[in-house]
């Protein structure tokens, strides 16, 4: 039983990483930090007021009454934040999953993050057509392309994901141009869930931009010539003691 397991294992990629880690750890810190401040002048108001008051009785009432009122807004705030980036982690699993399922050639590398870097990578697959960043969007709606920009709801993000990929992209260049592993083929693409976009394989602005469905068939086109096994084992190696 256990060698017909490790047959069907080694069939398929080897995957590193938690997928959507990331999102859930800074989806708390950044929702729901402001109850720090609450928490800090939660213990003002009751330092000021006991045991020696110099607050009177009403003046800490009507204060608490809008710290609570704060507290209230702030949760809500929290919670919303808290939910888009639940569901980019969710994103992020079902994109993990998915690659899971790649032939025994490619090396998945989930929630990746560098030493002193400050890109975090959703998913970094290392293939014979080239090592690719996939930076994972599940957002509801559709999206447009202008003059090489994204926009969501006739509006461009904050943090446009286009920008984010190639970001990450040249983080992972730099890191494999000191790691010694040679001139690589890096490809970015950016995947969406659950998002309509005006085709399902585009390439915008030297990213290409994917559904879900049709990120493996991206990961497998063949856009150079295929990477020699060696420098691919010598790349996965370096980013492993990333992870390990």
């Amino acid at each position: 039983m256990e060698n017909s397991k490790e047959s069907l294992s080694s069939r398929f990629a080897k995957v590193y990483g938690s997928p959507g880690e990331a999102p859930r750890v800074l989806g708390l810190l950044r929702a729901f930090w402001p109850l720090l401040v609450i928490c800090f002048v939660t213990g003002y108001l009751l330092r000021a007021w006991f045991p020696h008051p110099y607050l009177g009785v009403s003046q800490v009432g009507i204060l608490f009454f809008l710290v609570a009122v704060a507290a209230a807004i702030l949760l809500a705030w929290g919670d919303k934040r808290l939910g888009n980036f639940l569901k980019g982690a969710k994103g992020e699993e079902w994109v993990a999953h998915e690659l899971a399922f790649l032939n025994a050639e490619y090396t998945v590398f989930n929630g990746l993050r560098f030493g002193g870097g400050k890109q975090n990578f959703d998913h970094i697959i290392v293939g014979p057509a080239g090592v690719f960043v996939v930076e994972t969007k599940n957002w509801k709606g559709s999206v447009e392309f202008h003059d090489g920009k994204l926009y969501a709801g006739g509006r461009e993000p904050s943090r446009p994901p286009l920008r984010q990929v190639k970001a990450a992209a040249a983080e992972l260049v730099s890191f494999i141009d000191d790691a010694g592993c040679g001139d690589l083929p890096i490809h970015s693409v950016l995947c969406f869930l659950g998002t309509k976009l005006p085709q399902e394989v585009m390439n915008v602005n030297g990213v290409v931009v994917c559904t879900g469905k049709k990120l493996v068939e991206v990961l497998q086109e063949t856009f150079d010539e295929p990477i020699a096994e060696s420098m691919r084992e010598k790349v996965v190696g370096e980013l492993r003691k990333v992870i390990e």
